[in-house]
């Protein structure tokens, strides 16, 4: 696949009055392993007929600030695996600064008991809130050892005992998001 197929797509979606088109300007071969093409995006801007949204990689108040510079006509994007990361994000971009610790463990605790009431079996509800760790592990710097903990639990109270000791023991960095140092 190449980004130069796109432009085929765009006189496609073009023909077609949509509310909007979400681009994430990427190959299908790239996965989420390079980065986007800003230069591909920025040419689909000046000719879609559609308003468009950008999808990929802004993780921090920083990469909107950045993207938004280069693309000022472009308001609407969708955050994804940076909202994981931060879940406080939006607030930090429109800026209202960034979440407390406070915060994200009410955030945390919300995110767990619904898996808990939805999901059965410790097992299950571990599996996805391990996945969760993996992206907000980034807003705690030298989380490595929290983090193993929370992975290798195997019962509810085991990661209980490792989501405590890290919240009580680490404090969040303002301005981090996935992609940054651990």
């Amino acid at each position: 696949a190449s980004p130069d197929e796109f432009e085929e797509l765009l006189e496609i979606y073009n023909k077609y009055p949509l509310k909007e088109l979400i681009i994430h300007p990427r190959v299908r071969s790239d996965f989420y392993k390079n980065t986007p093409d800003r230069a591909a995006f920025c040419r689909a801007v000046k000719a879609s007929k559609n308003e468009v949204w950008y999808n990929g990689d802004i993780f921090t108040a920083g990469d909107w600030k950045e993207f938004h510079a280069g693309v000022p006509e472009v308001d609407c994007i969708m955050m994804g695996r940076g909202l994981l990361a931060n879940p406080g994000l939006a607030g930090e971009i429109k800026g209202l600064g960034g979440p407390d610790k406070e915060w994200i463990r009410e955030f945390h605790d919300m995110v767990y008991q619904g898996y808990r009431e939805t999901i059965s079996g410790d097992r299950n509800v571990l599996f996805k809130m391990k996945e969760f760790w993996f992206y907000l592990l980034f807003l705690f710097p030298d989380s490595e050892k929290y983090g193993k903990k929370i992975c290798k639990a195997e019962r509810a109270a085991e990661y209980e005992a490792a989501v405590a000791a890290l919240f009580r023991d680490l404090d969040i960095k303002e301005g981090r998001g996935y992609g940054g140092e651990h």
